[in-house]
């Protein structure tokens, strides 16, 4: 297979993104999403956010996520934070994931990422494409249909 040709710029663009939010940390969760009662500080849980490629080689972009306790009802939730739920990887690059397989096989999306300097394994592409999420806002960049929320 080919590889897929990106424009330098894009691929930039994307990595630059990814890169800003490393170490970032999400802490805000004003009510429990269960019960809607008053919670407290539990600990932090770091998250893999995306994988990029540098030269050749892979790292992963971490977050820290707070967790919290609900006073009420005793469960444990996450702060809000871009990751949507039951996944892995931060909502950017599911959104990415679903909207070229929408167009592209999963082999193919995996080839455009690498392209993009974004590692993700040919199984998360074809679990993500598979599952309901909601509405993906795109624009065309560089003759691409790309999600807003990678750019």
């Amino acid at each position: 297979m080919r590889p897929v040709k990106v424009p330098p710029m894009l691929q930039a663009l994307i990595q630059t993104g990814f890169l800003s939010v490393e170490g970032k940390e999400f802490s805000e969760l004003p009510a429990c999403p269960s019960c809607g009662g008053p919670v407290a500080g539990y600990d932090w849980k770091d998250r893999k956010f995306a994988t990029i490629i540098e030269d050749g080689t892979t790292r992963a972009i971490m977050v820290r996520v707070r967790r919290f306790k609900c006073r009420d009802c005793g469960r444990v939730s996450p702060a809000i934070a871009p990751f949507y739920e039951d996944t892995r990887l931060g909502s950017p690059v599911v959104d990415l994931c679903v909207i070229l397989s929408r167009t592209m096989t999963p082999g193919r999306t995996v080839m455009f990422m690498k392209s993009l300097g974004l590692a993700v394994d040919r199984g998360t592409v074809r679990d993500l494409s598979c599952r309901d999420f909601p509405e993906i806002v795109t624009t065309e960049l560089f003759g691409f249909v790309l999600p807003r929320s990678v750019i």
